[in-house]
């Protein structure tokens, strides 16, 4: 667990880390930038950030321009966009988790916070769907490893089992269908790797990152969302 109003460089990830949080923000900041794979509104598809906010907002939030408003908080921060990945939950930052696990030549830091307000099975049919955009899985991945773009690509598939299988762990279901929920309609996904060390084009369940990955993200899942629950 993150504490409100903290900043912290002891994140058990190699070096040029550090996370600063107010109940605002999650701030991720790296002394270089990182590369990137990410479904953020900014900072989406492949890039190279060194931000990385995770913004608190109202349950009620409606914004109909949500990525100006994420550009805006960020220029309020003298963030530039260029250089960030942003995402948005109505999560607590009080709630973050943050689990680290060593991968040998590697390391991974897992940083989610975790709400299932909207939880959904994404193999339900969507027509007349009136679930609330309320709750969101938002997941950060720091990865002290090379990558290529195939094993990028890789490290989102464990990220999204390891979040699958968390979920039922934890019984959640949709509750339109009554069927074990995948995740929420608004979850989010950053992988960020710092691309030291010998490359690798692997990064799924048969690798050793793979399963850094898929331990650390079940884990801090699981964390926030016994986090947010106990706050209800």
């Amino acid at each position: 667990m993150c504490p409100s109003c903290a900043y912290r460089r002891d994140l058990a990830f190699g070096d040029g880390l550090a996370l600063s949080v107010d109940a605002g923000c999650v701030h991720f900041h790296h002394a270089t930038p990182l590369r990137t794979l990410s479904s953020a509104l900014v900072g989406e598809g492949f890039g190279r950030s060194r931000h990385f906010c995770n913004f608190h907002v109202d349950k009620d939030y409606a914004g109909r321009a949500p990525r100006a408003d994420l550009l805006d908080w960020l220029a309020r921060r003298g963030l530039d966009g260029e250089q960030s990945v942003a995402m948005m939950t109505a999560v607590s930052p009080a709630h973050l988790a943050l689990e680290a696990v060593d991968a040998g030549e590697r390391s991974v830091l897992a940083a989610v916070t975790a709400g299932v307000g909207n939880a959904v099975d994404i193999t339900s049919p969507a027509l007349g769907d009136p679930r609330p955009v309320v709750g969101t899985i938002n997941i950060l991945v720091f990865i002290d490893g090379h990558l290529d773009d195939g094993a990028m690509v890789n490290a989102v598939q464990s990220v999204t089992e390891a979040k699958v299988q968390a979920l039922g762990s934890w019984d959640v279901r949709d509750p339109h269908t009554g069927t074990p929920a995948t995740g929420t309609s608004t979850d989010c996904l950053a992988i960020a790797a710092t691309q030291r060390g010998d490359p690798t084009p692997y990064a799924g369940s048969g690798t050793r990152l793979g399963r850094a990955i898929g331990d650390a993200v079940y884990r801090a899942v699981l964390a926030s969302l016994a986090m947010t629950e106990e706050a209800r």
